[in-house]
């Protein structure tokens, strides 16, 4: 069951967006200063990626140094773009003033305001279904998309809404490009927030259908590319269409050309003047710039009929270090009112306009225009909206050496008389469109002014910034601000809360380990205070950030069960979410008395209340009881629970109740009941853009493919799961690191991977069940001494290191592995102790990330290793029979060879035919399907009798980096088969049929069906 991505939004009637002519936006409009030299050769490859657009989705990185061209090479590019009728958007981060989503709004501000100009009734059929979702970057698009969003009853969780805002953005890129190609120019994206990045990200995978070049120019200096954007560079890496260009300075002659071209003439003294340029700038071009200005201005350089010559000797430049107090000195020559406006306007921002300036300056407009121009005329600023007189500084550079010339006093001070304009006009009472740029500003600005004005007008502004950033999705900036004000300083009464609001946002990014100490210390306030209701938030806050990403012994038990007593006898909703809470929290550390009762009180008050919602919540903790609850019980509340949530609208809770059945049911050995509430799980998933749901189902269909034997898919869904991990902000590396472990033991390939495993442990340390594993890798690859030492450690005290939790029973079956490799039988005797209990049921990594089959095949692998060989024969009857009503070819084989090693060492009456029968089987099961280990096992295990092993084939491997399920698709489309068709012969949705074919013809470069079943004819395909 491969699924590919959600699908866009649907268009409505079949309209969308008509032939578009947008014109460029204001900073591209920008009239260069200088020629454009020396960036021939990445222009072509920017227009060879532009050519490729109507074959899906392309990326280049435009990288470099401060001041090496990056804006200025991406200026000409979009120049021919909109000359060649294509539609270009361009949106930049600021250096000052950190707003989440910074770049996009810009560049669909641009798209938004002149579509609403030209024809708002195309704007709103452009939007379709997505427009409901773009509001929260854009609350001015709510009156026009009213009623094109399906209502949603309950609040999704921040994965989910997360998701289909972005999800929405590609919608709305792609419904562009239908008509025109479109250019997205991402500007400075080192100053770019986590949620640009992430939706960068997001773009790059999902937009794939969508005729659209997008182009990110950063710098990538060190001092300059944090981690986030390293990440995100990493990660955009591994997508095909994806360009990296990196501009370094102009060669000599280059600088030759440019010098030529503005003295209008080669001759006299330029060539010595271009030699001596190019030495002192590295042949920077915003440093050439910079220089010529400084040279004409002191007139150094003269003009002299039809071109230049030197009036001064050029010794006088001095250093390269000297050419960057250029800007200081070219500042001193402008008039008084010049230099105070662009010191103001330095403090306000990379962009400013007149009236503000004039608010803030008390100068009278005469002199304001005055001073502009000639600030203007000096090329240190260029206009960008003639109707409300903006204007930019024409680099950062420019705009960052104003700043630093000032003291830290001034700064302070002009920083306060900035924030206290901006106060007047905001909007403090409401959300209102544009208010969400004003409250990041004021925060800003009254942030870096605590020092004169005081912290309280920062913190609330800060703490009002954070509320807009939730509602963006932006986590991690509303993360920062509320960090900011705790920092600042927050008002006692106020604390708890700022605590809590901050433990959200840091749970939101991702951050679990830094929500982990904000709950805690929003319970320590809350205790001090005697807060009843805010002790509760904080314990329910803290265990909700625990589960997620499995991490236990965190206090949360501790800390719900006392939330819970401040509560006595008294009933509400909160009491309600603690002991939820606590019934998933005693179920992680594997307490299932404790975790019943805590679920049928939180039951009982649900029904006594008639609180349906809460009820459904509650009923779907029913899974965290399960070993003190018979399955069916737990089965059947959790059914109630999936039909509760659906009547009352509570999408998560629905998606919850089902994952966990889906749990439940691999763990009883119930796949094909499994499988197709999977189905059904997904399907909604990707109706309702639940992120993380989907990054559970591509999850479990990996370990299914693993189950299955289908191993080149396995690899694929566990990829493609850790990539949408890291798309929602989360990090599943280690799940991910368990999956591929699975799979390369199972091919013969762990050698690869030898060098990593020593620092495995400490790399992962406090993860319960790599250690296990590991010991079982070393006994795998033939380290025995190194094993046995590892295991003797971890069998101390009855396993005391591997806790009671979800993820005990497969740490013990990686444990049993050793144990049988190592023939330790006293080892063997603890482990089958703490295995004996999972008898009948399955060994699996939640959730279903890996399915190691029968529990009892690992019971009957410690039994022949005690030389118990009547619980031994037992234990392999048993899991031949789960293993084969699974359908799982890979553990049937593993127990089949097992139980036939159990008998050959047994040798009793009739023992050793059977076991070659067993091991005829499992060789053949092995060898169909690629499992080199358990292949070169069996061979060992028959010589010299046997005959000499073949070797084991190479599985056919599909081009074009086919999968072996679109491999199936394609035969079925080379039949003449429907999307319907395929569906029900392959047991997926028509949706997900769908988008296979789509997937398959990008891949092959197919315009159609047509042309896919001649590939398939052409390459061989049909009888593979």
């Amino acid at each position: 069951m491969i699924r590919s991505d959600c699908p866009a939004y649907p268009r409505q009637g079949g309209k969308g967006l008509g032939e578009l002519a947008i014109p460029l936006p204001g900073p591209l409009r920008l009239a260069p200063s200088f020629p454009f030299v020396g960036r021939s050769a990445e222009l072509a490859t920017l227009h060879k990626l532009w050519s490729e657009v109507g074959e899906g989705r392309r990326i280049a990185l435009v990288a470099g140094d401060p001041g090496a061209g990056k804006s200025r090479l991406v200026r000409e590019f979009a120049h021919q773009v909109a000359g060649a009728d294509g539609v270009v958007l361009y949106g930049a981060s600021d250096a000052t003033v950190s707003i989440p989503y910074q770049p996009m709004i810009e560049a669909l501000e641009h798209l938004f305001g002149h579509l609403e100009q030209a024809d708002p009734e195309q704007l709103v059929l452009g939007l379709g279904l997505a427009g409901g979702e773009l509001v929260r970057l854009f609350p001015h698009l709510s009156k026009l998309v009213e009623g094109t969003t399906p209502a949603t009853p309950a609040t999704p969780d921040a994965d989910t809404e997360r998701y289909r805002l972005y999800r929405a953005v590609v919608a709305l890129l792609t419904e562009v490009s239908r008509r025109n190609a479109v250019l997205l120019v991402l500007d400075d994206l080192h100053w770019a927030d986590r949620s640009t990045l992430l939706l960068l990200q997001y773009l790059a995978r999902a937009a794939t259908d969508a005729r659209l070049l997008v182009v990110g120019v950063f710098r990538d200096s060190a001092a300059d590319m944090g981690k986030p954007l390293g990440d995100t560079l990493s990660e955009l890496h591994r997508f095909t269409g994806v360009v990296r260009l990196r501009l370094s300075g102009l060669a000599h002659d280059h600088v030759v050309e440019l010098v030529g071209r503005l003295a209008g003439t080669d001759g006299g003294d330029l060539p010595a003047l271009a030699l001596t340029l190019s030495e002192l700038t590295g042949g920077n071009p915003f440093l050439l710039g910079e220089l010529w200005r400084h040279l004409t201005e002191t007139r150094t350089l003269v003009p002299a009929g039809d071109g230049w010559r030197l009036a001064g000797s050029l010794d006088t430049l001095g250093t390269p270090e000297s050419v960057r107090e250029v800007v200081g000195q070219r500042l001193a020559r402008l008039a008084p009112a010049t230099q105070q406006l662009l010191t103001l306007a330095a403090v306000i921002g990379g962009e400013f306009d007149l009236g503000l300036v004039r608010q803030v300056s008390g100068q009278d407009e005469a002199t304001l225009l005055h001073a502009l121009e000639e600030a203007a005329a000096s090329g240190m600023i260029q206009e960008t909206s003639a109707a409300r007189l903006a204007y930019r500084f024409t680099h950062e550079l420019v705009r960052r050496a104003l700043y630093d010339r000032l003291s830290a006093s001034t700064r302070a001070r002009l920083h306060l008389d900035v924030a206290q304009a901006l106060e007047l006009e905001a909007v403090p009472s409401e959300y209102q469109s544009g208010d969400a740029r004003v409250l990041d500003e004021l925060a800003t600005h009254f942030t870096a002014a605590a020092a004169v004005g005081g912290t309280a007008r920062a913190v609330e502004w800060c703490r009002r910034a954070a509320t807009a950033a939730m509602r963006r999705l932006a986590f991690e900036e509303a993360a920062r601000r509320y960090q900011t004000a705790l920092e600042l300083g927050v008002d006692p009464a106020e604390l708890g809360q700022v605590r809590l609001a901050l433990g959200a946002a840091l749970r939101a990014a991702g951050r679990w380990l830094d929500a982990i100490d904000s709950y805690r210390a929003a319970a320590a306030v809350a205790r001090d205070r005697g807060d009843r209701d805010q002790l509760a938030e904080a314990a329910a806050g803290l265990e909700e950030t625990c589960w997620r990403p499995g991490i236990v012994d965190q206090g949360e038990v501790e800390l719900l069960r006392e939330a819970a007593d401040a509560f006595g006898a008294t009933d509400s909703p909160l009491h309600l979410r603690v002991l939820a809470g606590l019934a998933r929290a005693h179920g992680w550390r594997g307490q299932w008395p404790e975790a019943r009762a805590a679920w049928l009180e939180a039951t009982a008050i649900a029904r006594a209340a008639g609180d349906r919602q809460g009820l459904a919540m509650a009923l779907s903790r029913a899974f965290w009881a399960k070993g003190a609850v018979p399955a069916e019980t737990v089965l059947a509340a959790l059914a109630e629970a999936r039909d509760l949530a659906t009547e009352v609208g509570d999408l998560e809770t629905r998606s919850e109740a089902a994952v966990w059945r889906i749990i439940l049911l691999a763990e009883l050995g119930r796949n094909p009941e499994m499988r197709q509430n999977l189905d059904e799980v997904c399907t909604a998933a990707e109706g309702l853009g639940q992120g993380f749901h989907l990054y559970i189902c591509d999850t479990i269909d990996a370990g299914l493919a693993l189950l299955d034997g289908r191993f080149a898919d396995a690899e694929a869904l566990a990829g493609r799961a850790l990539e949408r991990s890291r798309l929602q902000g989360h990090e599943a590396s280690t799940l991910h690191g368990i999956q591929m472990f699975s799979l390369r033991r199972e091919q013969g390939r762990l050698a690869e991977v030898a060098p990593l495993l020593r620092s495995l442990p400490s790399e992962l340390a406090g993860h319960q069940a790599w250690k296990p594993a590991v010991v079982a890798l070393y006994a795998e690859l033939g380290w025995r001494g190194e094993a046995r030492a590892e295991l003797a450690r971890l069998a101390a005290d009855n396993f005391a290191a591997i806790p009671h939790d979800p993820l005990r029973p497969i740490a013990l079956s990686y444990l049993a592995d050793a144990c049988s490799l190592l023939g330790e039988a006293e080892h063997a005797a603890l482990v089958y102790r703490e295995l004996a209990p999972l008898s009948g049921t399955t060994i699996l990594f939640p959730p279903v990330a890996v399915c190691y089959g029968a529990a009892d095949r690992y019971l009957g692998m410690l039994a022949t290793t005690m030389r118990a060989w009547k619980p031994a024969a037992h234990h392999f009857g048993v899991a031949l029979e789960l293993n084969e009503r699974m359908g799982t070819p890979v553990w049937l084989a593993h127990t089949q060879y097992q139980y036939a090693r159990m008998l050959l060492d047994r040798d009793g009456p009739g023992d050793e035919q059977h076991a070659r029968k067993l091991l005829a089987q499992a060789r053949a099961t092995a060898t169909g399907i690629g499992m080199a280990t358990l292949v070169g096992r069996i061979d060992e295990l028959q010589a010299p009798e046997a005959q000499p092993a073949s070797p084991v084939p190479t599985p056919h491997v599909p081009p074009d980096g086919l999968t072996a399920r679109e491999l199936e698709v394609l035969r079925l489309v080379a039949q003449g088969a429907s999307n319907r068709d395929i569906g029900r012969a392959l047991f997926i949705s028509e949706h997900t049929a769908a988008n296979h074919v789509r997937s398959i013809l990008t891949k092959t470069g197919c315009a159609n069906r047509t042309e896919a079943a001649a590939y398939a004819h052409r390459h061989a395909l049909l009888t593979v």
